[in-house]
């Protein structure tokens, strides 16, 4: 183990010594990794990302693998940070009423319900109506009488 696993030395600060052993900045294992900067500054500092668990994990073991720190070296720092994790999620406050708690459906059934009530009613007064309608079954038009016959 490099220095070994102290309880007074953080992950953080181990990668940030290796990583400043090599010559690279902050930048440099962000742009390897594909993530932005403040989140290497954010491993470096031990500080909890604000991003799912298994996504930390992977950074920090890609961060590790830069640099050339083992599993075996970094693997106790990931069970803490995974035990750091949990107290962090069960301690979430969860909403009492959410608007994805509600359901759509009594929406939908009233919206069909009124749609069916207008439907009827203007059945009903088409039907009413209908007995005042004339029906021409032809329509004769007027013939001028000035016209000549060829």
């Amino acid at each position: 183990m490099r220095g070994g696993m102290e309880e007074n030395i953080s992950l953080g600060k181990i990668l940030s010594d290796l990583r400043s052993n090599m010559g690279l900045s902050q930048k440099d294992i962000a742009e390897q990794i594909h993530v932005r900067t403040a989140v290497i500054s954010e491993i470096e500092n031990d500080q909890l990302l604000h991003a799912p668990f298994v996504f930390v994990k992977g950074y920090i073991r890609s961060y590790a693998n830069i640099v050339g720190l083992s599993a075996d070296e970094y693997q106790p720092y990931l069970e803490i940070l995974a035990e750091q994790y949990l107290v962090k999620e069960t301690k979430k406050p969860k909403p009492i009423y959410s608007k994805t708690n509600r359901s759509k459906k009594p929406f939908f059934f009233g919206l069909f319900a009124l749609i069916c009530a207008l439907g009827g009613g203007l059945y009903y007064v088409n039907s009413q109506n209908k007995s005042n309608f004339i029906e021409v079954s032809h329509y004769i038009s007027p013939q001028p009488s000035d016209r000549v016959n060829s």
